[in-house]
């Protein structure tokens, strides 16, 4: 039973027993609000996937303590027995009742973590001297195809988890920029999980995401190409959570969008109003013989995150304008000044490109904060507020020389953030008032 309901049941007898009300109007009441028929359990799912984890770990180390007294064909025998046992065993829950097919699903993860570790088992049997990135690709594509044919979301995770190892494994082992990696990301696994509509797996394929693409894009342009993806990437998301049809974007899927969008966006704004990162990151130049990775993260994915923007602008002049919150205009705005100050070779005011930026951080913070207050709503009010006192401390230390600067600006802060306290309690006794509510 749910916690509300528990409430609900807890406060109908306590009225029946009070003669408030019927036992039989009591009844009425928790009819109206039933228990759903089934609901998942995610505490058996969470602890039977990490338990399928642990224990396949335990099973790699003990086959590894005892490999060299197994015969060869017993080496075979058990790797292929257990992988084929465990998918086996996952099938048959699968095809019950009740919570079993959760316990199936952590089954079949058992089976995937013992397919991976019997890539390099047969390899140590046989002797192959293999490029062993290539046994990470080999267990995610195994991974990936048995998320696809039990449409799992355990399956999804390990399948993203393996392949972001392939991708990292070939970029910081022997620098060879795999961009199809995180191709394999974005289409096998981010395609299963739109169509599941599954926050879980959406926010681990937007973390395999970044951590792909800027660790290729660092390959190719150093901090540079990590800041323009990672902000490309982010705005990108900003924009697609605004295209999204309103059913998703106000789901968990569009939240959680929404979330790595803004927390890249701000990160790398901010950083961009210290001078030191702001003078490397934006001198960007292409390598002297580039390749196409190259030019994909370096005009490829801003492009795209501008085309999301346009796509936009051009359904607003249609007359089928989307809502889109004010302050995110400045996302494709700053895409358009980080790209357009590395375009002149001669720039030499980093400082007062640094003024840009830390604007950009100000007007983010202040729309959160108004928003907000207006609408009685306490998260986007700390957030901006958070923003805003980062921002301040940040400029205590680089733009403020003096301590009578300084202790103007935390006198203003200070001033603002009272005030602020202030306006969000008026506008919320109001709303509270219209509505009929207790103060």
């Amino acid at each position: 039973m749910s916690q509300n309901r528990r409430w609900l049941f807890s406060e109908t007898e306590r009225w029946a027993q009070a003669r408030l009300i019927t036992a039989e109007q009591a009844a009425q009441i928790r009819a109206l609000y039933a228990e759903p028929e089934s609901r998942t359990p995610w505490g058996l799912l969470l602890f039977t996937g990490l338990g399928a984890v642990v224990l396949g770990l335990g099973v790699i180390l003990l086959l590894a303590y005892n490999w060299d007294a197994i015969p060869r064909f017993g080496k075979l025998a058990l790797i292929f027995g257990s992988v084929i046992g465990a998918h086996a065993g996952a099938a048959r829950l699968r095809q019950l009742d009740g919570w079993r097919p959760l316990v199936g699903e952590a089954v079949a993860l058992l089976g995937t973590m013992l397919y991976g570790a019997g890539i390099w088992l047969v390899a140590q049997v046989y002797n192959i001297d293999e490029h062993y990135p290539n046994g990470f690709l080999y267990w995610g594509l195994g991974a990936l195809a048995m998320a696809w044919a039990m449409d799992s979301v355990p399956q999804a995770i390990a399948a993203a988890v393996v392949l972001t190892c392939w991708g990292c494994a070939e970029v910081f082992g022997f620098h060879n920029a795999i961009d199809s990696a995180w191709w394999l990301v974005a289409l096998g696994v981010g395609a299963l999980a739109w169509r599941k509509r599954s926050a879980v797996l959406w926010s681990v394929v937007l973390a395999s995401l970044y951590v792909l693409i800027l660790s290729h894009a660092g390959f190719w342009g150093d901090e540079s190409g990590v800041y323009f993806s990672a902000l490309a990437l982010s705005v990108a998301l900003i924009a697609g959570r605004r295209l999204m049809e309103a059913g998703r974007r106000e789901s968990a899927f569009g939240k959680v969008t929404v979330f790595f969008g803004y927390a890249g966006f701000m990160i790398c704004a901010y950083l961009m109003t210290f001078e030191f990162p702001a003078r490397h990151i934006l001198q960007w130049a292409l390598p002297p013989d580039p390749g196409w990775g190259a030019w994909l993260y370096r005009w490829g994915l801003p492009v795209g995150a501008l085309a999301g923007w346009g796509w936009l602008l051009v359904d607003r002049w249609r007359g089928h304008a989307r809502e889109v919150a004010l302050e995110e205009w400045l996302c494709p705005i700053t895409i358009f000044y980080s790209l357009g100050i590395s375009l002149i070779d001669q720039w030499q005011s980093y400082e007062l490109a640094t003024y840009a930026f830390n604007l950009v951080v100000l007007g983010v913070a202040a729309a959160w904060m108004v928003r907000g207050c207006r609408s009685g709503r306490l998260l986007p009010t700390i957030l901006g507020s958070l923003v805003l006192a980062v921002l301040v401390f940040a400029r205590y230390f680089d733009l403020f020389e003096n301590l009578a600067a300084r202790g103007t600006a935390f006198l203003v802060l200070g001033a603002i953030l009272f005030a602020e306290g202030f306006y969000y309690r008026k506008l919320r006794l109001e709303a509270l008032d219209s509505e009929g509510g207790v103060r």
